[in-house]
């Protein structure tokens, strides 16, 4: 396979628009269930933590090829050969409806679950980082 911008390009903005689509999905629902247990704010921070760590995990899992001796072709970071599910396939049905048909990613350009996931876990925790540094919401 030969170098080509287009797919970097593709690949970047399909995996930036499910971590952020996925991050605001948490915090959404982080906050509303810890502003309904009377968390507050503080609480939806600890769930995006806890939940951002668990992610990673298991993002890191879905990253790792999988061994020759067991079938894998080598896939992994950039395989792309898994089909999208739940919040992924209402992101691609997005790109597909707001990008013009030159630029409409097809499957061998999308990076895999386990990428996009790992970014998305990176946003979640960055973004309780920034609740509790920049907003100060501590504790």
């Amino acid at each position: 396979m030969e170098f080509s911008p287009r797919r970097i390009g593709l690949k970047t903005i399909d995996a930036v628009v499910y971590a952020v689509v996925l991050t605001g999905v948490v915090f959404a629902g982080t906050a509303l269930v810890s502003l309904a247990a009377g968390g507050g704010l503080q609480g939806a921070k600890w769930l995006m933590f806890f939940l951002g760590f668990a992610m990673l995990g298991y993002s890191s899992l879905k990253i790792r090829p999988k061994a020759a001796w067991k079938g894998g072709d080598g896939g992994g970071l950039f395989s792309g050969s898994d089909e999208p599910v739940g919040i992924e396939k209402l992101v691609v049905g997005a790109l597909d409806a707001i990008l013009p048909s030159s630029l409409r990613p097809e499957s061998s350009d999308l990076p895999s679950s386990g990428t996009k996931l790992f970014l998305a876990s990176v946003c979640i925790l960055a973004t309780s980082f920034v609740m509790e540094v920049v907003f100060g919401i501590n504790y």
